[in-house]
Formats: structure tokens, sequence, C-alpha cells
């Protein structure tokens, strides 16, 4: 694996790793409205899946994406590839959206396990992208528009990252809820 997307996964591992498959459940200050640990890295597979589909389809056609990148394709480019930056808030698109896999409650390592094979699957087509098209912009983004295979990497580097602070703020939350409960156990007692 990429070493970008490497130490994007090992910042996964712990935060994930042997946390039971209870706690993977738990949303944010009991809010269903956001998304779980689990909810989350089953958006990021769906993520890392189409990314694949996409790919593999500019394989086997054998050439690059046409067309031109519209002015906001360029800027969010720029925002996103550049700077780094992926706004938060924005609803993820329909097809990527947790509850499509039916997957049963899983435990962190487990979750782990999964993500790993699709980031290793997702980076091998990008490789297999890199070496047949270089840095040509091989397929195009939905939102983003035709980018490179490195471009796509980047992408899904800092896309996983603003989902890595996503399972920090449910660790947060998760911990104040814990603490809050405890104290209200004390009082009682």
């Amino acid at each position: 694996m990429h070493p970008a997307l490497q130490e994007v996964y090992q910042s996964f591992g712990r935060a994930l790793a042997n946390k039971p498959a209870e706690w993977c459940q738990l949303h944010p200050c009991g809010d269903e409205r956001h998304w779980s640990a689990q909810e989350l890295i089953e958006h990021l597979v769906l993520v890392s899946r189409s990314t694949r589909q996409v790919i593999e389809k500019r394989l086997e056609r054998g050439r690059v994406a046409r067309g031109h990148r519209t002015i906001l394709q360029r800027v969010l480019q720029i925002v996103l590839l550049r700077f780094g930056r992926m706004p938060r808030g924005t609803p993820a698109p329909p097809f990527a959206r947790p509850d499509q896999l039916a997957w049963p409650s899983m435990n962190g390592n487990e979750l782990l396990d999964i993500l790993r094979q699709e980031m290793d699957q997702m980076d091998h087509q990008l490789d297999e992208c890199r070496r047949r098209f270089g840095s040509q912009r091989a397929a195009a983004h939905f939102l983003l528009g035709a980018m490179s295979a490195d471009q796509w990497r980047r992408f899904h580097e800092i896309h996983f990252r603003h989902h890595l602070q996503q399972l920090d703020r449910i660790e947060k939350a998760v911990g104040q809820t814990e603490l809050m409960r405890d104290q209200e156990l004390r009082t009682q007692i």
C-alpha cells in the first residue's frame, strides 16, 4: 500500500483496534444522525469500491477520461488536493451512505480487516492506472472531475483523514457520555 494511505490506515488501527462491537455501534451523544464507527468504516469501504469501479472502467477502455473540468471542479480540486481541506458537513452521495452492505455488528479488529482489504485493492487499481496512464487525468470523480491516479490517491488520503477526525469526535463524545453516566451513578449511591 502507498505510504500515505498506509499511514492513514495505521491511524485508524490505533483508534479502532480492540474496540468491542458494542462500542463500534455507538453514535456520538446518542444521536443517530451522526455515524457510528462501523457506519464510518462502511462509508469508506463504499467509497473505495466506487473508486475501484471507476478506475477499472478506464483500464478496460484503455484510455483516459475525456472532457474538460469546470471552473467549480478546478476550484474544488485546488482546495481539496493542494490545501488538503475537506469541508465538514457535506452529505455523502447516495452510493456511499452506510447501511447498504447489511453488515452484522462488528468489532474494531473486524472493521480494520475489511478496511485494509478494500484499501489494498483500491491502491492496487490506482497503481495499475498510474503505470498505464502516467500523470494524465485518467478517470473522473463525480464531483471533482477528471483526476490522475496520484490525485485520486491524494483525495483518498485527505478523505480518510477527514473521517479519522470524525472517529476522534466519536471517541470523545462516547467518553463524555460514559463520564456523565458514571457521575450520575455516583450521585445515586
